[in-house]
């Protein structure tokens, strides 16, 4: 017990905090992904469209103009894939289905994706519909299973946050898709 709880304190006073990381140096140590998509194309959007109604990936608007190494992406909408491939990380940036770049991920991390999503609250009927939502309840139970098994599957829950480091200079976007937390660092463009 006493060896557990001093690697806890030391781990407290060794870990730096969101405002201590060298971005500079963070930035410098991403490797450069331009040798993927190539050619625009991501041959496995089909078979991720597969199963969904709608675009699985997470729809993102970036308000500046950012870089990362050599991949430029101007302000506008892109859709964001985070992927594994060759021991990298990284996520796809697509706009209009095309790949506009392969960004490196610098930190990968679990969170709890209850407390990232929580549920909304349930809608409170009053006393005299309660009555007639019951009995709608009631009627739909027998096809309950028949009613599942047609519904296409929800997209994964995600969203997007960007932070400004104190300097101004770098963007680091945190990108949350169901349980995973994918850290991505830009710098600004001028």
């Amino acid at each position: 017990m006493k060896k557990f709880l001093a690697i806890i304190t030391l781990f407290f006073f060794i870990a730096p905090s969101y405002g201590e990381l060298d971005y500079e140096r963070l930035y410098e140590d991403t490797p450069v992904l331009d040798y993927m998509y190539e050619t625009g194309l991501d041959e496995e959007e089909s078979e991720d469209y597969e199963d969904y109604i709608i675009s699985p990936y997470v729809l993102v608007r970036l308000p500046v103009k950012l870089r990362n190494k050599n991949i430029v992406l101007p302000p506008g909408y892109y859709l964001v894939k985070p992927e594994k491939e060759d021991g990298y990380r990284f996520a796809i940036f697509k706009q209009n289905g095309v790949v506009r770049g392969a960004v490196p991920v610098y930190q990968k991390s679990w969170v709890n994706p209850e407390l990232m999503f929580p549920k909304p609250p349930k809608k409170k009927h009053k006393w005299y519909v309660q009555p007639f939502v019951t009995v709608k309840d009631i009627v739909k139970w027998p096809f309950k299973k028949l009613l599942e098994h047609r519904k296409p599957l929800p997209p994964p829950r995600a969203k997007a946050d960007f932070r400004l480091t104190e300097d101004g200079e770098y963007y680091d976007m945190w990108l949350y898709v169901e349980s995973s937390l994918y850290k991505m660092l830009f710098k600004l463009e001028q």
